[in-house]
């Protein structure tokens, strides 16, 4: 009988460790050779107020230039990157709703403390897809996400694609 008891303790063990992958607006695989070896650290802590404003900057560039490619991406996305610690992921673009800190945005972008070690071009990139997001009908890979992908990568040195691309 205590056997019964040990294999549901283990099936609740492993469907936490798997629902909350299913409720990611966007999960872009970290590629295996991005990803940190198992025990490494982020490259930044909680509460690195320099990396932060570097990468708020660089979403911010990234914004202006989208902009100035006349890509219709919202005016609702708040200027401040929050740094995630999942190795599962490049990035996300969240809708409001998932975050009380970010309530007055219609959007937030998540990227991982990971992408921290990648190139800035790399970091841009990952920037640049989850912008991409924002535009009308463009939460999900396809229709007018893709679309713009195309778009931006062919006017810009940047890569845009579904799983966290290699820059040419």
């Amino acid at each position: 009988m205590w056997y019964i008891v040990v294999l549901i303790l283990l099936a609740m063990l492993c469907l936490a460790f798997i629902t909350p992958s299913l409720f990611d607006t966007d999960t872009a695989e970290v590629p295996r050779h991005n990803a940190p070896k198992t025990g490494q650290k982020p490259v930044t802590k909680k509460k690195d107020v320099k990396t932060d404003a570097r990468i708020n900057q660089m979403l911010a560039e990234c914004t202006a230039l989208l902009k100035e490619l006349n890509v219709p991406v919202s005016s609702s996305i708040c200027p401040t990157v929050k740094l995630i610690g999942t190795r599962r992921t490049l990035g996300r673009c969240c809708k409001r709703g998932g975050s009380k800190s970010h309530s007055e945005y219609e959007y937030y972008i998540e990227i991982s403390r990971y992408t921290l070690n990648n190139p800035e071009k790399s970091i841009r990139n990952t920037l640049i897809h989850e912008l991409l997001h924002t535009v009308p009908d463009g939460m999900r890979h396809t229709g007018a996400w893709k679309k713009w992908a195309k778009y931006v990568s062919s006017k810009t040195g940047y890569t845009i694609q579904r799983l966290g691309g290699e820059e040419n």
